[in-house]
């Protein structure tokens, strides 16, 4: 039995396209395009024909989708999103000063992945982000720009200078990443601690400022969110309301569903 045989895009996780830039979007819609078309028995060549993505970029991006998830499902349409990471970034180079190379203006770069391996080689900081972010050391803040809304951190200053504080205390000096870059590793804090901030529904409102919070009713076979607006819930009193709720098939047909409450 071949792949394409066994491709079964309908259980597969949506994923919103309208909720992409209009160029991310545009890319997304081409990509889905050919994976429905390759699922439907088209030619590699018509497909690369119709759509203009090399057949490489095709099986690529069926292996990316049919990838599993953190939360049990394949990726699906979330691995065709641009720029999205099906897997971690994995360094292999070391953070020492040599290890980072230096770019022709004098500025250090080259250091993708070295905070995550710090954490790996010493757990202990790794705990005393999660413990500093379940302090409530930092807070949260919703701000505007001029791609939308965006999230600021509070206290993050006193936090990164603790931060180096327990560094140095592991016995890292200044030939060590972070002591021998420029920022000092506090961009890769600051992401760090956002994502550790915002890894549950009730720490990140917390860190917002919350005082109370009304959780979902638990069930064992609750769906996990991993997106924004994966799982949400109404609740209306004396609310008369009818939703119509449009779902559009691998094979482009579209279903309605209307729900009357």
């Amino acid at each position: 039995m071949s792949a394409r045989s066994t491709l079964d895009l309908s259980g597969w996780p949506a994923f919103d396209a309208g909720a992409l830039p209009k160029p991310q979007r545009d890319a997304f819609l081409r990509r889905r395009t050919a994976i429905e078309l390759y699922a439907c028995g088209e030619t590699v060549s018509t497909i690369e024909a119709r759509t203009g993505l090399h057949r490489r970029q095709l099986y690529r991006l069926l292996d990316r989708c049919q990838a599993p998830h953190d939360d049990g499902r394949p990726f699906g349409w979330r691995a065709v999103v641009p720029y999205a990471h099906v897997s971690n970034y994995e360094r292999t180079a070391g953070t020492s000063r040599s290890a980072v190379p230096t770019s022709s203006n004098g500025s250090r770069g080259g250091a993708a992945g070295a905070f995550a391996q710090l954490l790996r080689a010493y757990p202990t900081l790794a705990r005393w982000i999660e413990h500093s972010v379940q302090a409530k050391r930092v807070t949260i803040r919703q701000t505007g720009t001029g791609d939308g809304l965006g999230l600021r951190l509070g206290g993050l200053k006193a936090l990164h200078a603790d931060f180096l504080r327990q560094c140095r205390s592991l016995g890292l000096g200044p030939t060590d990443y972070p002591l021998n870059t420029e920022q000092l590793g506090i961009r890769s804090l600051a992401a760090t601690v956002r994502a550790q901030a915002l890894r549950s529904f009730g720490r990140g409102a917390c860190l917002a400022g919350a005082t109370h919070l009304k959780g979902l009713p638990f069930k064992s076979d609750s769906p996990t969110a991993t997106q924004y607006l994966d799982v949400v819930e109404f609740d209306g009193h004396r609310l008369d309301l009818r939703l119509k709720i449009v779902v559009r098939d691998p094979l482009g047909f579209e279903q309605a569903f209307e729900i009357e409450c």
